[in-house]
């Protein structure tokens, strides 16, 4: 016997049979009777009839059997969920405002979770990616600085071969081009380590990952794309395997493509393509240095493995004790805790707003399910005089609620992939680049329990309150059309807890508008409008141009003449160039490197910390910072570099008399750090004199106060990487190939940077990278959305109370009229009960929002104001009152004899 076969006689043996089945033994089994029965004398006619009255019928005894078996139970659950699908089609309205409004909240909700699972939970693609760590030195006076400690080969072995860890991976970023075309073009590449892909265990999209063989002979020629860069340079073509991509002058082979979910590193900027490490240039450094991440073995404890690898990272410190503060500890980061920090707050107060707006929803069901249950109190009082328990209905009404909350789910979870991405579309450097919605088991566990979450949650008061009528007080005659007392103290409280609720989510959604748009209205120092930021990266990989501007002359003529082919392009009005030494970039909303300086005078033993930018004298013209005092440099000047300095208002304020600030003199001492890429004045650590005081521009981000600034010449250091910051008389990126090819004229090899730090961009594209100002917009825009959809719901829950018991008390107010009160007394009858309850809602609102203000202000990290809240609720209030007397005024429109005649 075969293995199905004989799993289908198990199957056969114990599952229970069909009604069919039933049916056919039964009348096998009516069939004998009728023999024994016609063998005893009973004519045929006669045997079969008594036969049928003592064994019955077959569909009793089939449901007898299921009952024995314990299958009844499904049956009846099968016959309610039949019935709740067909009452909902038979109220189309009813069904349509109850499925939506769970729909909406489960819709959120599930968003929001699956946001969170792709974010903070499982936001990296990687195999064991709990266990990868991110080592970083903290140093001991200032915990919240963690820096990365580049590792040379023998290093990386030593710490690789330490007992925690499983394995290692050392990486390193380095700006590229991609040549052979007609101009350059930038690209990110990142040098791995040869084990890269059993670290990652991310399988390529095509062809391989690099491995082991690839560094055999000092390293093949190949090269691994991400998926953007594939999409973007090569079409998406499938046949890309085993073509040919040229990198700084020398082929590499494609051998593979990463999956889109794969985005490696956004820490030090996602490469666009992977290369073997064997094959990373030293750039005449002493050694080739790799920063590193490890895998811990399963079960190895954080603690643990900090201590086993510190001794081994401070032997690293006294080998280069340059690249370590003076007092640090070692600590390992999951690669997730960057983000946790980023996002986290963020994400928890999205969250908090989806949960209200969920309870909002399914107090809107409860008040639905309340309100319609006046007009089935008949129809439940006949079930509950022909037998059926309390029991028997509280199931029937969960059954209907569950069937309304599973298509809301259905609805949700279907709607949630889009909503989940909007945090993504609006915020992109929020969130882990590698993070990607997709619904998947989790996400559809997680809707499937939220819908029975909410079915009973919205159902059951509405259940027992229903179920528990007398059906024979409600059998005889009609019942009069007048809300019961319990019905209108369960619709208030619900009512009121729906408004108050929906006032915080309005609330709340005020605080972060008015804070968005006081952020916007900010002013800058400085006009970002038609303004672009060019950043090059000088001939660092081709040795014979590098070795032609070595020297600091030189190589401000070189940027020189780039600069006077940029300024020539017709549309460009005035271009400015920058330095990027150690990461004094002079791009706002954040500009310089935070360094310490000394003045002349009293203050010259006293260190004190200033932005110090690298800039020539035509930025201030292209930013159009004003110029308050003193002068600007002019080109001889600039061209030397030395002895001369600008600073800020803040910093003249701060440090020195602003109306003596001119003819001051100050010098920095770190000016001249080892930098083997940088050409350095000999001078550049003298001291300078301040020759002009500038406007404060915003160098700390857009809602931060500015700090104090040194202005330098560019030609005091100039390391590889340039900036050009260009004003045009339109949209600069319409400029951007005429601007291409004006650098290609100097250095047909010379390309424009895409990175993350010396990239191509806006002025105003900076400032909607602001970790702030990002925030506060998407906190405005969701916000504003749930605010909304909180108070759609609520106004419809009102709507559907006062409608409802409008209809269920026509009878009554035709009576009113008939005696002659005035339409105005009965419009306040009908609607009094729910305008009472919204008020009431309005009230504890505000002392909610009161309570909870100044948790709220700290989490969003923006006051929150009275002006926003007291809009809100009147805002509520008007909308509230709307509600209440258009369904109260279509009531009363009714003539009285109509009314009389209603029932």
């Amino acid at each position: 016997m075969s293995f199905l076969a004989a799993m289908r006689k198990l199957w056969d043996s114990i599952a229970p049979r069909t009604h069919s089945d039933v049916e056919e033994e039964f009348r096998s089994t009516l069939d004998a009777y009728q023999e024994d029965l016609i063998r005893q004398g009973l004519p045929k006619e006669e045997a079969r009839r008594k036969a049928r009255i003592d064994l019955g019928q077959p569909a009793a005894q089939n449901e007898t059997y299921r009952d024995a078996v314990g299958l009844r139970l499904f049956d009846e659950l099968g016959g309610d969920i039949r019935y709740g699908l067909r009452a909902l089609r038979r109220n189309p309205g009813f069904a349509a405002v109850a499925v939506l409004s769970l729909a909406l909240g489960i819709g959120a909700t599930t968003a929001m979770f699956s946001l969170i699972y792709a974010v903070l939970l499982h936001p990296f693609p990687y195999s064991g990616a709990d266990r990868i760590m991110n080592p970083v030195v903290i140093d001991t006076q200032h915990p919240d600085e963690r820096s990365w400690f580049p590792l040379s080969k023998a290093q990386f072995d030593d710490l690789r071969l330490a007992a925690p860890v499983d394995s290692a991976l050392g990486f390193n970023n380095s700006g590229m081009e991609i040549t052979g075309g007609a101009l350059p073009e930038d690209i990110q590449c990142i040098y791995l380590t040869e084990n890269a892909g059993t670290f990652f265990g991310v399988r390529p999209l095509l062809g391989r990952n690099i491995d082991p063989s690839d560094a055999a002979n000092g390293g093949h020629s190949v090269v691994v794309l991400n998926y953007r860069f594939w999409q973007r340079h090569f079409g998406g073509d499938l046949h890309v395997i085993g073509r040919t991509l040229e990198i700084d002058h020398a082929p590499y082979t494609i051998i593979g493509v990463m999956p889109h979910s794969f985005a490696f590193n956004d820490s030090t900027g996602v490469g666009d393509a992977y290369l073997p490490g064997t094959l990373m240039p030293s750039f005449n450094l002493p050694f080739v240095a790799s920063l590193p991440w490890i895998k811990l073995r399963p079960g190895v404890t954080l603690t643990a493995a900090n201590a086993a690898l510190e001794p081994i990272v401070r032997q690293f410190a006294q080998q280069h004790p340059d690249r370590f503060p003076d007092h640090w500890h070692l600590a390992l980061e999951p690669i997730i805790v960057p983000y946790q920090q980023a996002t986290g707050r963020t994400l928890t107060l999205l969250l908090a707003g989806v949960v209200l707006l969920l309870i909002i929803g399914c107090a809107n069901c409860s008040i639905l399910l309340l309100a319609r249950g006046r007009t089935r109190q008949h129809e439940l009082a006949i079930r509950s005089a022909i037998g059926a328990s309390r029991w028997r209905i509280v199931r029937q009404l969960l059954v209907e609620a569950v069937v309304i909350s599973s298509t809301g789910a259905i609805l949700g979870a279907a709607a949630s992939y889009w909503l989940a991405k909007l945090p993504l579309l609006l915020s992109p450097d929020s969130f882990p680049a590698e993070s990607v919605i997709r619904i998947n088991a989790p996400i559809l566990a997680f809707s499937v329990a939220l819908a029975l979450l909410c079915g009973v949650l919205f159902g059951l008061a509405p259940a027992l309150r229903l179920s528990g009528h007398d059906s024979a007080r409600m059998l005889p005659g009609r019942q009069i059309g007048v809300a019961a007392a319990p019905a209108r103290h369960r619709w208030s409280v619900l009512i009121a807890a729906q408004v108050a609720l929906t006032l915080l989510l309005m609330a709340t959604a005020g605080t972060a508008i008015r804070s968005f748009l006081e952020l916007m209205q900010t002013p800058l120092g400085y006009d970002p409008a038609n303004v672009m930021k060019l950043g090059i990266l000088l001939h660092l990989h081709d040795p014979g141009e590098w070795s032609r501007i070595q020297s600091r002359e030189a190589r401000t003529a070189y940027i020189e003449q780039i600069r006077e082919k940029l300024a020539s392009v017709p549309g460009v009005s005035i271009v400015a160039v920058s330095t990027d030494s150690a990461g004094a970039d002079a791009t706002p909303p954040y500009t310089g490197l935070e360094s310490s300086f000394n003045i002349d005078g009293p203050r010259d033993r006293q260190q004190s910390q200033a932005r110090v930018m690298l800039v020539d004298q035509r930025y201030f013209a292209a930013l159009r910072i004003p110029l308050l005092q003193g002068r600007l440099w002019n080109t001889d000047e600039n061209t030397r570099g030395d002895f001369i300095a600008i600073v800020n208002r803040a910093f003249a304020t701060r440090y020195l008399s602003s109306s003596n600030a001119l003819g001051r003199q100050l010098r920095i001492p770190g000016l001249a750090h080892q930098n083997h890429f940088a050409a350095i004045s000999a001078q550049s650590t003298a001291w300078r004199q301040i020759v002009g005081v500038v406007g404060d521009a915003r160098n700390d981000g857009v809602d931060r106060p500015v700090l104090p600034a040194i202005y330098l010449p560019d030609t005091a250091v100039i390391p590889s990487n340039v900036q050009f910051f260009v004003r045009t008389q339109g949209d600069p990126l319409t400029y951007l190939h005429s601007m291409r090819a004006a650098i290609a004229s100097v250095a047909s090899d010379q390309q424009i940077s895409n990175s993350t730090f010396n990239g191509t961009f806006t002025l105003n594209e900076a400032i909607g990278r602001d970790e702030q100002y990002s925030r506060q917009r998407l906190f405005s825009i969701l916000f504003g959305v749930f605010s909304a959809m909180a108070l759609a719901l609520a106004l419809v829950g009102i709507f559907s109370v006062v409608a409802y018991s409008a209809a269920q008390r026509t009878t009554e107010f035709g009576v009113r009229l008939a005696l002659g009160a005035p339409r105005a007394h009965v419009l306040w009858v009908a609607a009094r009960i729910a305008l009472g309850s919204a008020a009431a809602g309005i009230v504890i609102g505000l002392a909610l929002d009161s309570f909870l203000g100044a948790v709220l202000a700290h989490w969003m990290q923006s006051p929150f104001a009275a002006g926003s809240l007291f809009a809100a609720a009147a805002l509520l209030a008007l909308s509230a009152l709307l509600a209440c007397l258009l369904p109260a005024r279509h009531a009363i429109a009714v003539p009285p004899a109509e009314a009389l005649r209603y029932e």
